[in-house]
């Protein structure tokens, strides 16, 4: 089943991409460093269980890290333009990791794998997420 809903959510995830360009653009508040330029969030067509979609569009200034967080359905969030690092917290059977992702290559994980996002260079850099819900989940949860 796990397996399915994977796939199923990278189906939904990218045909997302592709259909909420055609969606009213609602960016977020600023934040100093890290702005929402783009955020769509829908309703696919039925599936098994009550999900939504949510996708953004991110910018990262130079320096700034999202900080560890998790969040509440499997995504996955590509690189534009620039370089995004990538951590994960270890758990009682990985290790920490750290890995760089240029402009053209994705990230893509479960829910609940602790992370933090960091532009590491002197530019700016951008990319954008979808992520696949069940309903009332939560899309960022930050972790201390």
């Amino acid at each position: 089943m796990r397996g399915a809903f994977t796939r199923l959510c990278a189906v939904v995830c990218i045909g997302g991409l592709l259909l909420g360009a055609s969606q009213a653009q609602t960016p977020a508040a600023p934040d100093p460093g890290f702005r929402v330029v783009y955020n769509n969030v829908f309703t696919p067509p039925p599936l098994p269980a009550t999900v939504q979609v949510d996708q953004s569009y991110l910018e990262f200034s130079p320096g700034v890290c999202s900080g560890f967080h998790v969040h509440g359905g499997p995504g996955i969030e590509t690189v534009l333009s620039g370089e995004i690092v990538v951590q994960t917290q270890a758990t009682a059977t990985t290790p920490a990791t750290s890995k760089t992702y240029k402009a053209g290559e994705a990230y893509i994980y479960p829910a609940g794998d602790v992370h933090n996002f960091c532009n590491m260079t002197t530019l700016p850099a951008t990319y954008v997420s979808a992520f696949l819900l069940l309903d009332g989940a939560e899309l960022v949860t930050p972790v201390k």
